[in-house]
C-alpha cells in the first residue's frame, strides 16, 4: 500500500512524492549512485554502467542497489508501488528485448534516461521477467509512476495483457486495481468540492451545514487504494499557495499525511501491521531528495548535486529514525 503524486510550483519546479506503506522494513537508506557505476542485470548476468548519477531510497545487496524511488541528475523521477492481483510478468526471457526484473525497473530508468520521452521509446524494447527478490522470497508485484521537468507523468504497468504505458492526467497513483480503473472511478466523486454548500429549504424546513467542509462530504477516508487515490487527487487539485520548492514540498507532505497509515489501523490477513514506513518527495530541478519516517516527523533533505557524481563508490545516508523535537525550555 502506497500513495504517490506529482506537483508543479508556480515558479516552475516539479516534484514527485510518495508514501511507503509496508509491514516490514529492509534496513533501507538514501543512496547516491554515481555515473559509470557497474551493476549486473539479474536476468542476463551482463554488467551495465550507469550513464547518469541518481539518488533514492534503496537497499544495497552485494553492491546492487534495489530502489523504491529516486531521481537522477537530469531530473527524471520514478517511484515503485505495489500492484497485487494485477501485475503479471513474463515467465521466460524474450529474444531481441532487454529483460529485467520488476525490482530493477527504477535502477534501469534512472541510470540511463533523461526524460519521459526517452523512457517511452525504450519501453517498446523492454520485458519484465518473473524473478523472486531474495528479501521477500517472492516476485514483488509492482507498477511505476515517472515524471520529469516537463511536469508530465506516466504510469507503467505489466499485466497479463502485456506492458502498458499510460499518460497520467492527474499525476496520482496508488495500488490495485489497475491505473485505468482508478481514473474511471474518479467520476463517482465529481460532486466533491472545496466550496461550502449554501443553505436550502425542504418544505418549510431551512437546512444548513453544521460547520465548514460540507462540500467534501462523500470524500472517502479509508485506507484502501481506491479511496487514497480519490483523496490524493482531490487534495492535489485544490492545493493552493505552492509558489516555490519549499511550499511545494510542504504541500506534498500535507497531502500525503492524509494517506499515511498509523500503527494498528491496517492489519493484513497474515496478522502483520501495514504502516507508513516513510514519506519522501523530490525536486526535479534542484536534485533534492526529502523524506521523513514513521518515528521521525522532521523532514530531512539530501541534495544530489552537493556530492561527487563521478565517484567510484555508492554514498549512503542512514535513515534518521529518532524523533526530532525542538524543546523551547
Amino acid at each position: 500500500m502506497c500513495t504517490s503524486l506529482t506537483l508543479e510550483t508556480k515558479n516552475g519546479q516539479h516534484l514527485l512524492g510518495r508514501t511507503m506503506d509496508f509491514a516490514i522494513e529492509f534496513n533501507q537508506s538514501i543512496n547516491i549512485i554515481p555515473r559509470n557505476y557497474g551493476w549486473t542485470n539479474i536476468i542476463d548476468k551482463q554488467e551495465r554502467k550507469t550513464k547518469y548519477a541518481f539518488i533514492g531510497m534503496s537497499v544495497i545487496i552485494d553492491g546492487h542497489p534495489i530502489l523504491a524511488d529516486g531521481l537522477n541528475e537530469k531530473g527524471l523521477m520514478c517511484a515503485t508501488l505495489y500492484l497485487p492481483g494485477f501485475a503479471e510478468y513474463s515467465k521466460i526471457e524474450v529474444k531481441d528485448k532487454e529483460n529485467i526484473t520488476s525490482y530493477d525497473f527504477v535502477l534501469w530508468a534512472l541510470s540511463q534516461f533523461e526524460n519521459l520521452d526517452e523512457v517511452k521509446i525504450a519501453l517498446k524494447d523492454l520485458e519484465i521477467i518473473d524473478k523472486p527478490l531474495s528479501l521477500l522470497n517472492l516476485t514483488p508485484p509492482l507498477h511505476w509512476i515517472l515524471s520529469d521537468k516537463s511536469g508530465k507523468s506516466i504510469v507503467v504497468e505489466r499485466t497479463a495483457t502485456g506492458l502498458h504505458v499510460f499518460d497520467n492526467p492527474v499525476g496520482v497513483m496508488t495500488n490495485s486495481p489497475d491505473f485505468q480503473w482508478h481514473l474511471t472511478n474518479l467520476r463517482q466523486y465529481i460532486a466533491v468540492r472545496s466550496k461550502q454548500f449554501d443553505p436550502i429549504t425542504w418544505g418549510d424546513l431551512d437546512l444548513s451545514a453544521f460547520s465548514q467542509g460540507s462540500g467534501t462530504f462523500g470524500l472517502p477516508g479509508d485506507f484502501t487504494p481506491s479511496s487514497r487515490f480519490v483523496r490524493a487527487t482531490y487534495l492535489k487539485n485544490n492545493l493552493t499557495h505552492i509558489d516555490n520548492e519549499i511550499e511545494g514540498i510542504n504541500g506534498i507532505f500535507h497531502i500525503l499525511s492524509n494517506c499515511q497509515i498509523p500503527k494498528g489501523a491496517v492489519v493484513t490477513s497474515e496478522g502483520s501491521e501495514d504502516i507508513t514506513i516513510y514519506t519522501s518527495a523530490m525536486c526535479s530541478e534542484s536534485g533534492t531528495y526529502y523524506y521523513n519516517t514513521y518515528d521521525n516527523c522532521q523532514i530531512s533533505a539530501i541534495k544530489l548535486f552537493n556530492e561527487e557524481l563521478d565517484s567510484i563508490h555508492i554514498k549512503s545516508y542512514p535513515i534518521r529514525n529518532e524523533q526530532t523535537i525542538f524543546r523551547e525550555n
